[in-house]
């Protein structure tokens, strides 16, 4: 085997899928439980601990950082009447996302959308990544434009591995970057926290976290 045909490359394409169901088990894979459980149950106790940490209401604008089909996007929506920017890396996820989210106070994104937009001023009141972050193969280039976006004193609520999960041509590789100290150098840290395993699985919630921080002051 020669030395080009082990090197390792990202592999942005198994986020690519033609179905909501097929897209539901990228988003939540079936682990310890099944991707349907974990829809159902993850889902309303994400959006309790977002809802309870960004407070949006009806004149709020959230990014859903890594938004898939806007599951949590969705939830949030029903419950407080915010607005949210969906942005996701999967241009199939985006084409998924408004009809599966159903409503037009959601829109979705590309990357060099939003970098655009903060060029020309976006500034929003919350950003949400949740299970996104762990995928990213420049996960600092996302954490600054995370910070770029957000207002001073916006939050940021994260729900993440503690370790990198970033799909490859060969497989899903931990490229070793500390997210938590990542985060903690980019903005305020209020709270770190184990997730629920009740309300995800013992599994999952044994490597993972949710973190949140505030935008410091400019």
């Amino acid at each position: 085997m020669s030395d080009s045909s082990k090197r390792v490359s990202y592999n942005p394409d198994v986020f690519e899928v033609t179905t909501i169901d097929e897209a539901k088990r990228i988003v939540l894979t079936a682990e310890d439980a099944t991707t349907e459980d974990r829809w159902r149950v993850e889902t309303p106790y994400l959006a309790d601990g977002i809802g309870a940490y960004l407070e949006p209401d009806a004149s709020s604008l959230i990014i859903d950082y890594g938004c898939g089909i806007g599951r949590m996007a969705k939830e949030l929506i029903a419950r407080h009447g915010c607005s949210v920017v969906g942005v996701d890396i999967s241009t199939s996820m985006r084409q998924l996302a408004p009809g599966y989210v159903g409503n037009a106070r959601f829109a979705a994104c590309s990357w060099n959308v939003v970098d655009a937009q903060i060029d020309h001023g976006l500034q929003v009141d919350g950003v949400i990544a949740i299970w996104s972050l762990q995928h990213s193969p420049k996960v600092d280039e996302d954490i600054a434009r995370i910070a770029r976006m957000l207002k001073p004193g916006g939050g940021l609520y994260v729900c993440n591995l503690v370790r990198a999960a970033v799909p490859t041509n060969q497989g899903w590789v931990d490229t070793g970057f500390a997210i938590q100290t990542l985060l903690a150098e980019a903005f305020e840290e209020v709270a770190i926290e184990p997730l629920s395993a009740e309300h995800t699985s013992d599994g999952i919630a044994s490597v993972a976290f949710i973190g949140k921080y505030r935008k410091r002051p400019d």
